[in-house]
């Protein structure tokens, strides 16, 4: 391989860890301030927002409506769908370039990501007998509303299943909108490295470890390290089995649905954007800001 072709490649897999960076700080911090929004509209004095986590207290609403035991806890996971359907929608309509086309996907996937896999996970997270009284996940929170209801819980966890698998659908048919040659192995797994792979380890490890200053790290150390990395690595599982699918383990598509390659030239201004939202994660979101 040329020294061209070297930097070319380098740059492109870079490109894209930037903006998997960049897409995670358009879908966590999404999530969390819609809990404190919707919490405030309850009536609820605001505590907490962080990157990970939002925190009030005392809400005036009649939260035992089955409006409020719904919203209250459970707005976040919805908002991420709607924004992940607004997103593939941008994504199916729009002819994207080779910048803002992975960062749409990226961001399309992680939103409906963490929105599926709310419902997914807190299935299991569920505590019919939570102690010290307090449930993990926004959903168990839900499901604790309405005592646990097994109908309830089991719905939740089949649209959940179907929501998780329908990522993995969006990530294989849509990375092909990068790549020239679909019978192209070398390429398939070039371009779905850059896309998929490196943005979910790199954002697996540098969010792992950037959240340990945040309040649910420092209030419960134990908790954290179950959360984190099931929110961080099962959370965004997507990313990983769209690399196997594309490089590895289904059949490439007949049709030729090419736009762009992802961007493969060297883009400073991009690196320093992701760089500082990195900084101003670790230094001031993480941590949170309090009211």
């Amino acid at each position: 391989m040329s020294d061209t072709k070297k930097s070319s490649r380098t740059f492109m897999i870079i490109n894209c860890i930037a903006l998997g960076i960049i897409a995670m700080n358009l879908t966590a911090p999404v999530h969390e301030a819609t809990h404190l929004i919707t919490q405030m509209l309850a009536g609820a004095k605001p505590e907490v927002l962080a990157f990970g986590c939002a925190g009030t207290v005392d809400p005036t609403a009649d939260i035992s409506t089955v409006f409020w035991k719904v919203m209250y806890s459970g707005s976040a996971a919805l908002m991420n769908i709607v924004i992940g359907t607004v997103l593939l929608i941008v994504l199916k309509k729009f002819r994207l370039g080779p910048i803002s086309r992975p960062l749409v996907l990226m961001t399309t996937m992680m939103h409906y990501s963490m929105g599926f896999g709310y419902f997914l996970r807190d299935f299991f997270l569920y505590d019919p007998n939570p102690d010290p009284d307090i449930q993990q996940g926004d959903w168990a929170k839900v499901f604790e509303n309405f005592d646990g209801n097994l109908a309830l819980r089991i719905t939740m966890l089949i649209i959940g299943c179907i929501g998780i698998l329908f990522v993995f659908f969006i990530a294989y048919r849509q990375a092909f909108h990068f790549i020239s040659d679909n019978n192209d192995k070398k390429e398939r797994n070039r371009v779905a490295l850059a896309i998929y792979l490196f943005p979910y380890l790199v954002n697996a490890v540098v969010f792992t470890l950037v959240e340990l200053r945040g309040p649910v790290a420092q209030d419960n150390i134990n908790s954290f390290l179950i959360i984190s990395p099931i929110i961080n690595i099962f959370g965004m599982i997507g990313f990983f089995w769209g690399y196997m699918f594309v490089a590895h383990m289904v059949k490439p598509r007949k049709q030729n649905v090419y736009y762009f390659s992802p961007c493969v030239e060297k883009k400073i201004v991009l690196w320093i954007v992701a760089a500082a939202l990195l900084a101003f994660d670790a230094l001031f979101l993480c941590p949170g800001f309090y009211f």
